[in-house]
């Protein structure tokens, strides 16, 4: 695992800055919801997007990746999204 981290610590780098760019977003726009959901949305498209350009630097992107990331972003979107209503 931690040679797998070095390998590849400039996309979890990546990763890691767009979550944290993300979390400091949502608090600051706390009560806004209509901007809070526009949030979400464009975190679900970051990770998709961040996971399926990792896996294919790496060429081990499948469809089977993608659609994984895809339903685990959805998941997280889904749960965020509840906490705007």
């Amino acid at each position: 695992m931690k040679s797998e981290l070095h390998k590849h610590l400039l996309a979890y780098s990546i990763l890691v800055f767009g979550l944290s760019v993300f979390a400091v977003a949502f608090l600051y726009f706390w009560p806004l919801r209509s901007i809070l959901r526009i949030l979400v949305f464009v975190l679900v498209g970051y990770y998709v997007t961040w996971g399926a350009l990792a896996h294919l630097k790496s060429d081990r992107v499948t469809r089977r990746v993608v659609i994984e990331y895809l339903g685990f972003g959805l998941i997280a979107g889904s749960l965020l999204l509840m906490l705007t209503i």
